[in-house]
């Protein structure tokens, strides 16, 4: 294992059940997945934690396991900052807020296993909850984080878990990408193949139905798969096929052993570099010409999509409008 890697070990329980959704038109305060022996919830009046939540999560967990206190540890908004946003190097006011809420989340969040938690040998009622205390000093900006007992010991004491590289993890920019990931890599634990319906797949990335609909619409799903696995196959150690039969509503996923791309000399080409950076230009001009025609109110929606979204955070104004409008373009259209 190499020394500069942060791994992570994650009881698949946590894997195979979402300890997050991805993102909802409203606040989700439950979500739950229901099966013939049992039940498993998630309970947060603050709202469901979502991706960056996991993200920051899993860099606390990994700092925990190199602590001497077996259950907190002393950090900062900024170490926590620095180490989840990638891609930002400057960390104001709003970097922190968004970390405290999380830590929020996390101290209000309530799992549940009715029946559905697994050791490798039995399935158990159990009940967890993640962090029980968050104390910050405002003047030495120390933050101490007091971990749940129980679920620490479950983690440090399963023997059924997988190992989780951070840095590759925090890559992952799509939402359904990293919960995919999740699903991936705790399905390949000890086989090569993997076969699920498409709407139990669905549950477990934590979608949501069309309105009034009583089933995934498969299209639906599937115009986020693929790109997620193009993106888990280019970022992580993880090298998946995809195959998806229409008739019977099967998706079957191939771990194979990734190819080491040839290398190939870079040569330079101004003109056209030149090319398409002028292309790109355009584009954006076109998109803050659009949205300068829109109503105030079009013009909020897009503004707020772009503040849900930290990655966009290193963007200028006018190519974070363009990344949200060119976005919603795609998505109209497929």
């Amino acid at each position: 294992m190499e020394a500069d890697k942060k791994i992570i070990k994650e009881d698949i329980n946590f894997l195979e059940y979402p300890l997050w959704v991805l993102d909802r038109k409203n606040k989700a305060t439950t979500f739950s997945i229901e099966k013939p022996h049992g039940k498993y919830e998630i309970v947060s009046p603050l709202g469901l934690p979502k991706h960056l939540d996991k993200i920051i999560l899993y860099f606390l967990l990994y700092k925990l396991c190199r602590e001497k206190d077996t259950y907190s540890l002393k950090t900062s908004r900024y170490e926590i900052a620095k180490n989840v946003f990638y891609g930002v190097k400057d960390f104001g006011k709003n970097k922190f807020s968004r970390v405290m809420l999380a830590l929020k989340k996390w101290n209000a969040l309530s799992i549940n296993f009715d029946g559905l938690f697994y050791d490798g040998e039995d399935r158990s009622v159990k009940y967890f909850h993640i962090i029980d205390e968050v104390s910050l000093r405002p003047k030495s900006s120390e933050l101490t984080i007091k971990f749940n007992e129980s679920y620490v010991k479950q983690l440090n004491e399963t023997t059924f878990y997988k190992l989780i590289d951070f840095e590759q993890y925090k890559k992952l920019h799509k939402t359904s990408s990293a919960r995919l990931y999740e699903i991936l890599v705790k399905s390949f634990k000890e086989r090569r193949e993997w076969a699920i319906n498409i709407q139990a797949l669905a549950e477990k990335l934590t979608f949501e139905k069309r309105r009034g609909a009583q089933n995934y619409f498969p299209s639906d799903i599937l115009r986020f798969i693929r790109p997620g696995i193009n993106e888990i196959n280019k970022k992580t150690d993880l090298f998946i096929k995809f195959d998806y039969n229409a008739e019977t509503t099967i998706c079957v996923f191939k771990q194979v052993k990734k190819v080491k791309e040839a290398y190939v000399p870079a040569t330079k080409n101004i003109e056209a570099d030149k090319e398409k950076a002028d292309v790109n230009a355009k584009q954006i001009a076109e998109y803050t010409e659009k949205f300068n025609s829109l109503s105030e109110t079009e013009q909020q929606v897009i503004l707020d999509a772009i503040k849900r979204d930290p990655f966009l955070t290193v963007l200028d104004q006018s190519a974070q409008i363009y990344a949200i409008m060119s976005r919603t373009k795609e998505v109209q259209q497929s």
